[in-house]
Parts: structure tokens; sequence; C-alpha cells
């Protein structure tokens, strides 16, 4: 597959917030700026950030029903009232279901699980499962990972069963009327951490629940290797207190006691490893969710909770062959997919809405994740069964799925998730409805700038400074992944040496620099574009973004970098680019300036002063003249000439939808025209347009 054009983006530059976190916490400028370009910007959380633990974590009890789920659990224990824990499939579900019931028995409650069938019951509670569980005595069901949207369920059994729901998806705007919510995310929920995945919450229950049992001060920190696994699969930011839980629970995960989770680092050959995040994320979490999209995910459960270790290791393997089942499904339907949509134009499409009779609704979401990578277009993907479609919807960053399947619920039947990947079920007649709905959505929300992938890029580094100890400070960043991504930097001009595929299938590039490039890095590995071999190698030189990593090889540990991106090297530097966020402060400023009545002299020296002050931002001056270009070309500002010593910007209003900046030539480029829009010993005077833009 030839590698997608990708815009480079650079973070701005907030230099005095990163001397007073280098200054004070005593690191790196390297540090200093990874941090600031996480969004954080204050001392204290920074502090937690780098070197916080699990005594940092919020009182569970902050939580909103957090105290009347406990009394209630609390008397099902006392009185011996069998209780259900009802997961979900996916591993988020089911380290949570695993999580609640191994707490629970500590506590001495008579506690089991329910898990549903992802072909036949479909996500959530269903009325069938429920009254079963009522009929067979059970009077106390806790959801784990899901519940929140399931009122009409909850509704039909409220006078039978106390059901309480932990659940961290978005809450609509009727709640089930359960026994106790317990979710970050409701609107009168005070709880300070609303990133929490499913297991995070049923780990603050178990937490609460230690407290009731022992006292106020106790910390509860069993099976964090299970949070850690949880949070990792869902992929949930991994900042807050998701990071602590991770950071604690992948160095209990390196040296689990717990049977199911060891049986899986053996086949997945980590056993002896430490394990990070990478390894959960690629390794263990698609293990444990082939169960689920493939078979029965309550073998997961049995897996986690087992004290048997030859159990444990039959049903690993069992859960590894079929992870290679899922893949050849996924494959399979992953080319019928690609086959349908050869009859589309894929670059006049805003949303891509394909489906197909009889697919395996368990893999659908991974494969709507690879079209959304190969084409980087919201994707539907539906299943279709005697003539009801369940899809999984995947989208991109500008485009808030959940929102959009809200204006067309009256031709679904059901759906939910989160604004970049939610499911849906539909009658197989609507389908073409709703793609015609989506892409009017589409259309007005996403200008074409929105359908080119942007790499958020730190910083550039010469690679001169990658050295051991650079990796050594890198390292107090992990874990990474959602909201605390693996450091990106960019070089530019590199000399290639050699080019060559990797991989039986030479899908992959291994690349090596000029040998008069003196760097300790001995090479480049660039994975799934090695159909690009022959094009790489006319480069003269090439520009990259790339994260470095040690690489282990037969006892030796070299530096290569991990290419992220490449491109046929450009004299066109990133950083004198103008980025959204420099556009948007100058044009903001500009509307104050118009009302200020100000400033009367140089433009250049207050937008300058403007922008350090509100935005941190300490733009060169090509920059901050590209940035006037850019709203000049996109119809915000008109320039006159009003006398030999005096000029006139005329501001106009911003469009009503999303203005499209890759609209300037400027902004795509980089590169201005000759002859500077505005003139340092000029003056200026600011009207501001009331018609619209």
């Amino acid at each position: 597959m030839a590698n997608q054009p990708k815009r480079w983006r650079f973070h701005p530059l907030h230099q005095d917030i990163m001397e007073r976190l280098q200054h004070e916490l005593g690191i790196s400028a390297t540090i200093a700026r990874l941090l600031v370009n996480r969004g954080i910007l204050e001392l204290a959380d920074a502090r937690i950030f780098l070197s916080g633990d699990t005594t940092n974590l919020f009182d569970p009890f902050l939580l909103k029903d957090m105290a009347a789920a406990v009394t209630r659990i609390a008397q099902a224990i006392e009185n011996q009232e069998p209780i259900t824990v009802y997961g979900d499939y996916d591993v988020d579900g089911v380290t949570a279901c695993s999580l609640l019931c191994k707490t629970l028995t500590r506590l001495k409650a008579r506690v089991n699980y329910y898990i549903p069938e992802r072909q036949s019951e479909g996500y959530g509670l269903n009325s069938e499962a429920l009254n079963s569980l009522q009929c067979s005595g059970v009077t106390l069901v806790i959801t784990v990972d899901c519940g929140i949207s399931s009122v009409e369920e909850i509704c039909a059994c409220k006078d039978l069963l106390d059901i309480i729901v932990t659940d961290h998806h978005q809450p609509p705007a009727q709640l089930p009327p359960a026994y106790a919510i317990i979710n970050p995310k409701q609107s009168d929920c005070l709880y300070p951490d609303k990133d929490l995945a499913g297991v995070g919450v049923a780990f603050k229950l178990c937490q609460a629940l230690w407290r009731h049992y022992h006292n106020a001060d106790a910390l509860f920190t069993d099976d964090l290797d299970l949070v850690a696994v949880g949070t990792v699969a869902d992929i949930v930011p991994l900042r807050g207190e998701n990071r602590i839980l991770v950071k604690s629970g992948l160095k209990q995960l390196s040296d689990t006691q717990n049977l199911g989770l060891k049986a899986l680092k053996e086949v997945c050959g980590l056993t002896g490893k430490t394990v990070d995040s990478g390894h959960v994320g690629f390794a263990i979490g698609p293990r444990l969710n082939a169960a689920g999209r493939v078979n029965v995910a309550s073998a997961g459960v049995e897996l986690l909770l087992t004290e048997d270790a030859a159990v444990a290791e039959s049903i690993a393997r069992q859960l590894d062959q079929e992870n290679t089942s899922r893949q050849l499904i996924e494959k399979e339907i992953l080319q019928a997919a690609q086959d349908q949509l050869r009859s589309v134009d894929v670059q006049a499409a805003k949303v891509l809405v394909v489906f197909g009779e009889g697919w395996h609704s368990g893999v659908i979401g991974i494969v709507a994740s690879r079209l959304v990578e190969r084409y980087y277009r919201p994707v539907i993907l539906i299943s279709v069964d005697q003539g009801i479609g369940k899809g999984s919807c995947r989208s991109i960053t500008g485009f808030d799925m959940v929102q959009a399947l809200t204006e067309c619920q009256d031709i679904l039947i059901k759906f939910g998730g989160h604004r970049q990947a939610a499911g849906l079920t539909i009658a197989a007649e609507n389908i073409p409805a709703l793609r015609q709905r989506l892409e009017g959505i589409a259309g007005e929300r996403l200008a074409e700038a929105d359908y080119i992938p942007e790499l958020k890029v730190d910083a550039y580094l010469p690679l001169q400074e990658i050295r051991p100890e650079l990796l050594e400070q890198l390292a107090v960043l992990a874990p990474h992944g959602a909201g605390n991504p693996a450091p990106l930097f960019a070089e530019r001009a590199l000399p290639l040496a050699d080019v060559r595929t990797l991989g039986q299938e030479q899908k992959h590039l291994k690349l090596q620099l000029g040998a008069d490039f003196f760097t300790e890095v001995k090479d480049i590995v660039a994975w799934n574009i090695g159909a690009m071999a022959g094009e790489i190698q006319n480069y003269p030189a090439v520009d990259l973004v790339f994260s470095p990593q040690y690489n282990e090889w037969r006892g030796k540990k070299t530096i290569q970098l991990q290419a992220r991106d490449l491109r046929s090297a450009t004299l066109i530097p990133e950083t004198e680019r103008p980025d959204r966020t420099l556009v948007g402060g100058i044009y903001l400023l500009l509307k104050e300036f118009h009302k200020a009545s100000s400033p009367t002299g140089n433009l250049i020296d207050g937008l300058t002063k403007g922008l350090q002050e509100k935005y941190q931002l300490k733009p060169a001056l090509s920059n901050l003249l590209a940035g006037l270009q850019v709203l000049a070309e996109v119809g915000l500002l008109s320039v006159q000439l009003s006398e030999p010593a005096e000029i006139t910007v005329q501001l106009r209003p911003a469009p009503p939808k999303k203005l499209d900046l890759c609209a300037s030539a400027t902004f795509r480029s980089g590169l201005m025209e000759p002859g500077a829009l505005f003139d340092a010993s000029r003056s200026v005077k600011i009207k501001e347009s009331n018609d619209d833009a």
C-alpha cells in the first residue's frame, strides 16, 4: 500500500511555560517541551504525570451514586443474596467483570457473571438474559462497561431486580431507572476524571467497597494488572487516573500472579519480559478480544478467574487459535469491502458505508478501522443477516460519529458509542438512506482539509542528539497510548545510502543513512510501505517523522528510528508554516484591536505582543506574516493602502461552518508570493465588515 500523504503539524512553542517546568522540575528542555505539547502546563499536573502513584487517585465516593451502590452491595453480601456481574464481550468488559468478581469473592459474596454472546445477543443488557437471571434467584445485577443506554431493558425488570449500572459511555438524554448509576460522564457527577475506561469505573467501585469493609484510608491496589489491560485495550486517554492505573498495572503485569495473564503472556512470547502498553494493545488485548469476536467471550473471564494453571494454559492456547481465526476472517471481509469500494469514487465520498450479507459482526469493527487508515474517511461497515444490519462505525478527527447518528436515529433501530467509534443496528432497507443522510451531514461539517490526516510532530530533532541518554529521558513519559502518544520528531534532508525491503511479503522497508552522516542511529524501519522502495531509492534525500527506540537483535542493542512518515526532501521548513492555532489567534486579536480602536501604530508589534500574552506563542516574523496572508487568501480580511503611510485592514466575519484553511495556497505550501501584505513602517487602521463572508 502506498504511503498516504499526511500534513505535518508541529505543536506551537510555549517557551515561557517550558522554561518554568524545566527549572522547577529539574528536567531537560526536551521533556519539558513534550509535557507542554501534551497539554501539561501546570507544575502540579506535571509532577503527578511524571511521578504520580496510587496515592494520587481520587476518592471513589466522589462518584455520583457510589455510596448507594456500596450500601446495596454490602446488604447483598450480608444476606448472601446471589449477585451477577453483567459484562461486555470486549477486553474492557471482560477485565472489568473479572476484577469485580474477584473483589466480591474476597468479600465473601455469592457472585457469578454473565457475558452476552455477541452474535445472538449483541451489546449491552437484554431482557431475555435479565429474565433468566431473575428466574434463577438473582436479586442484584451489577453491570460493567454497559447499561447506561439500556432504558427499556431496566424499565422492564426494575420491580424484580435491583440493577447497579457501572459504565463509562456517554449517557443518553434519558437515563435508565437503575438502583444506582456510576458513570463519571453523567452531567451532574462531580468526579474530576471523566475519561476512565469501563474497567476503571469498576475499579473505583472495588476501591469504595474495600474502604467500606476496612477503613477510609485503605488503599486498594489489587489486580491493577487487569485494570491496565482493559484500559489500554479500550484506547481511552492515558492521562490523569488512567495513566496512574496503567503505569502501576503494567508493573504488576510484568510479574503477574494471575494464572490467566501468565498463560496469555506465554502464548504471546512475553514471559520474562517487561510488558509495555504496546504488548497489551497488539498481543494480549487481541487474544482476549478474540473470544468475544469469533466464539464465546465468557472464556476470557474464565481465563482471568481460574486458579488452575492447566485450565489457564488450555484457554490461553484456545484464545491464541481464535485470534488466528479472527485474522483470517478479518482479511476476507477487508478484501470484500475493498472490492465493493472499487465501484465508488472514494475521493468524492464524504462517508464510506459498506455492507455485506453474513459478514462476521465480531470483526467488522477492526475492518472498519483498517479502511479508515487506508482512505481516511468516516467508515460504517454493516453485516446484514435476515434483513437486519449490525454496523461498526469508525470516524476521523473532525467528525463526531455519535452526533451524526443521533441525527439519523429515526432510521436506526439502535446505536451508541463514542465520538470516533460507535455501533448501530439498522433495517437493511434503510442503509441507502443512512448513507445519503451521513453524506449530507459530513458535507456540512467537514472541509477538504479534514480528509488529509494530520501527523502531530513534537519538534525537529537533529539525529546527532539521539543518544542513549535521550532515550532514557523519554522513557519517563511512558506508558504511551491515546492522550499520551509516543514522542514524534522530525528531521529534514537525510541522505540515504541503502533502501531494502523486509518481511516475507516485502511489505516493510529498512533504510540506512549515508556513511558520512555521523550519528548513533544505525537504521530506519518503515512499516507497510514496501511497495514504495523503488520510488524512495530515487529520492536524493528524505524528510522524516520518526520515533527513536532501541532494537535488540541477537544480544546486541542499537538505536533505530521507527518512521511514521517520510517524503522526498523539501526546502519548505514546516516550522515556518502557520498552523490553525496561530491563524485563529491572529484573527481573534485583530477583532479585539478593532473593538479597542488599537493599535494605531505598528500592527506587527501588537500582534507579536498579543500572541505571546494570550496564547504563549512566539512566531517568527515570516510565520506571522504568513498567517496574515492565509486570512487574506480565505477571505477573512482584505488590505487597502489608505495613504502612503497608512493601510486599512478590513475584517470579515467567519463563515457559519468550519473554514477550510487549505483553500489558502500559503497554508497548503508554506510559501508566500513576493511582496508582503504589511510593512512595519506603516500604521494600520482596522475596520470590521458586517457583511456575510
